[in-house]
């Protein structure tokens, strides 16, 4: 790791027209200069291993790559523009690298991890542009677009806006908002708390009494039984406030936190896909099953805690002042000391909730891995890799957790310790004014009974912050999600929809999951209603990503995409979601039956169109076969089916909505020859009158479609019917005898 921390916090992004500082001897050795040096950036992982920030500097004449204070040669290049084929962004397991084609292979130029990701797709772009001699389109030191431009607080996507600069209550208003709803409850809690506050004053007063009056006088022995009685009733009542403020304050924070994982579920539906590409899945799980927590525990932390401790000081402030101010004073001695450990123990523990959410969010992404993956695991005898791995993720969690928990039982015998000191000296100066006879024993002891109470509330307030930074850190976490902005926004007039034909359009659209490296290029092309239409080309080259755009899982950077002459972007999502079905290359099934699987698309769907979509798909024969048929439970991912029977299933349940547009991507990559063969008849059937795109390697697949597009680096170099495609003797012609060769080579 090449330093903990944010890069940004010591660099900039990007360093223009100048050597950066941390290698500027090795550059100038190497014989460069500040305008040599068109941009340079830093990354936050490593190369060699080593503790050194690695430097990429780019020149007009290559790219070369510097390990800060490292001294001796560069560690990798310098490599001449004329010597760079390609330039790519290669994703690892949380970070990527920056890799360089040099005489065929690629060689890694810069480590970083995803939060440096837009940095170096931002100079890859201008690298790639310069290896092509093309201008510089927009500055290299432009904005980053994961940090806020204003205030340059990370964002946790480059689409959403900054929480800090747009404004709005913090965290806590927040949170108090949510009980708006509930406001009756809160107004009894309060009420309650005041009596419970003024009874909690009763007992020290009657003790005073009792050692003045009856104890040390040895007079009124009658009243002995009394005060117990009135003690014992003080008890009680106490004892019966605290059940009912415990039972509403469970009961409303209960219900807080189911609407609030609520709420967040709901958004989490309505984000964009992008979002998702951003966010992994087991990172999003904790905040809605752990952080969410915390909302639950707030009203009794509030009412219950903070609320009732306030309220304790104030009424036992009051009765120390009114029986001795002198004595009062010398209680209040340790609190400055306690409102200064209190905001230095905040400033010090606060960042180290981080490392804590951050190590329990990688916990649930790899145990998520894991457990849906666990037959992989098993087949390829990885158990003791996988247990390794959790390891190294259950340390770091160890030392996150250790980091913060000493410090905060180191704070919490601070405090024990100062409140100690405070009792001494109440001891002595209390002692002398009952030796001088300024004072009553009974008002000594009634004092000491009232300091115990006064010590216990500012404590628990000191030690309020110990939760509040954690209930900070996960109210930040859920208001993210449902502050974020990641979401393909409805036209607030959509446009009237017109008669569902199923012609598609695209004209002339450029698309990249990230902006600065475009997957298709200046796309246009048309489908008729009614067509099959066809998609061909290697991994990579962009056919997943058009049919991403027809279902508007993302919008293009560039260009239109419209179905039936409408934009995308112009119709509203259950209408384009009505007029498309899409069957993904790898099937997808609820734990739910069979039946519930073909009719999620069309929950009323009947049995007899449930029947017919599995017929159509050549999925009833083995349903039937099944023991519990339509109504069998499928497990997790839809085990209890073979791969091409769950393949089945899915291309069942988009037949049962009856889109107008159905997209297939690799939809019969998962089922053998002779249900591949079952299944295209019944498309060549279904897709007669219904627009249909289906993307496939295996070019038999294809061999009677109206239309198909070949697709190579984003862009469709071949477009025509099987016979046109294989007559032009092009890239079609020769995957087709490919294919040929290796059936052959498979039948000897």
């Amino acid at each position: 790791m090449a330093h903990n921390g944010d890069v940004h916090a010591n660099v900039p992004a990007f360093v223009v027209n100048a050597i950066p500082g941390p290698v500027r001897e090795q550059a100038v050795a190497m014989g460069l200069k500040d305008e040599d040096c068109i941009f340079s950036a830093c990354s936050d992982i490593g190369l060699d291993d080593g503790d050194h920030d690695n430097w990429v500097l780019v020149t007009a004449a290559g790219v070369v790559t510097l390990a800060a204070g490292a001294g001796g040669p560069p560690l990798r290049g310098p490599f001449g523009m004329d010597q760079i084929r390609k330039i790519r962004l290669f994703q690892a397991v949380g970070s990527a690298f920056l890799q360089l084609e040099i005489d065929g292979t690629y060689v890694d130029v810069a480590h970083f991890s995803n939060a440096l990701r837009d940095t170096f797709s931002r100079l890859r772009s201008h690298v790639e542009q310069l290896v092509e001699g093309k201008p510089l389109v927009d500055a290299p030191g432009g904005a980053d677009s994961r940090r806020c431009s204003s205030c340059g607080l990370p964002l946790a996507g480059g689409d959403e806006s900054c929480p800090r600069c747009k404004g709005g209550s913090g965290i806590t208003a927040r949170s108090i908002g949510l009980m708006k709803p509930y406001w009756k409850f809160s107004l009894i809690v309060f009420l309650m708390l005041c009596l419970r506050v003024a009874l909690s004053m009763i007992p020290p007063y009657l003790v005073k009494v009792l050692v003045d009056r009856v104890l040390e006088p040895r007079s009124n022995v009658e009243w002995l039984l009394l005060f117990v009685l009135g003690l014992l009733a003080v008890a009680v009542m106490v004892m019966a406030i605290n059940v009912v403020v415990g039972w509403i304050s469970s009961a409303v924070g209960a219900r807080i936190g189911k609407e609030l994982r609520e709420k967040l579920h709901e958004k989490l539906l309505d984000l964009n896909v992008k979002y998702f590409d951003r966010h992994p899945a087991g990172g999003l799980m904790s905040r809605v099953l752990w952080d969410v927590e915390y909302f639950h525990a707030f009203v009794d932390q509030v009412a219950g805690g903070f609320l009732l401790n306030v309220m304790m000081v104030l009424g036992i402030g009051i009765m120390l002042f009114y029986m001795n101010w002198q004595l009062a004073l010398m209680v209040m001695v340790p609190i400055p000391l306690v409102i200064v450990g209190t905001t230095l123990f905040w400033k010090h523990v606060y960042p180290k909730y981080y490392p804590v959410w951050e190590t329990q969010s990688k916990m649930a992404q790899h145990l998520s891995g894991v457990l849906s993956g666990i037959r992989m695991v098993k087949v390829f005898g990885q158990e003791s890799r996988e247990r390794t791995r959790f390891g190294e993720t259950a340390a770091k969690m160890k030392s996150a957790r250790f980091a913060l928990q000493s410090s905060s039982i180191t704070f919490s015998h601070i405090m024990v310790f100062v409140f100690g000191l405070g009792g001494l000296i109440i001891w002595y100066y209390g002692g002398r004014l009952v030796l001088d006879s300024r004072i009553s024993l009974g008002t000594l002891m009634a004092f000491f009974s009232y300091v115990g109470m006064f010590y216990g509330p500012v404590h628990a307030l000191s030690m309020f912050s110990n939760w509040m930074t954690g209930f900070v850190s996960a109210g930040r976490r859920v208001f993210e999600v449902l502050d974020s902005d990641s979401m393909l926004h409805e036209s607030p007039r959509p446009a009237a929809a017109p008669d569902v034909q199923g012609a598609i359009e695209f004209r002339n659209v450029t698309f990249g999951y990230e902006p600065h490296t475009p997957v298709i290029h200046d796309v246009s092309f048309r489908i008729e209603p009614g067509q099959f239409v066809g998609l061909v080309g290697r991994s990579g080259s962009g056919k997943t990503t058009l049919v991403n755009l027809v279902c508007r899982f993302y919008d293009p950077q560039e260009g239109e995409v419209l179905v039936d002459g409408v934009n995308v972007r112009d119709l509203s999502r259950q209408e384009l979601r009505r007029r498309v079905a899409l069957v993904l290359q790898d099937p997808f099934l609820f734990r739910a039956s069979i039946r519930d699987n073909i009719a999620y698309g069309c929950t009323e769907a009947d049995p007899v169109a449930v029947i017919g979509a599995a017929k159509a798909a050549n999925a009833h024969g083995f349903i039937s076969k099944l023991p519990g048929a339509y109504d069998t439970k499928l497990g997790e991912m839809g085990a209890g089916l073979s791969g091409g029977e769950r393949q089945r299933v899915t291309i069942a349940r988009a037949i049962a909505r009856q889109p107008q547009i159905l997209v297939l991507d690799e939809a019969t990559s998962s089922v053998d020859t002779e249900a591949e063969f079952e299944i295209q008849k019944a498309l060549a059937r279904i897709s007669r009158n219904r627009t249909t795109i289906a993307i496939a390697h295996r070019l038999t697949t294809l061999k009677n479609a109206d239309r198909i597009l070949v697709m190579d680096s984003g862009s469709i170099i071949e477009r025509g019917t099987h016979r046109e495609l294989l007559a032009g003797h092009g890239v079609y012609a020769n995957m087709v005898n490919i294919q040929s060769q290796l059936a052959c080579i498979g039948t000897e």
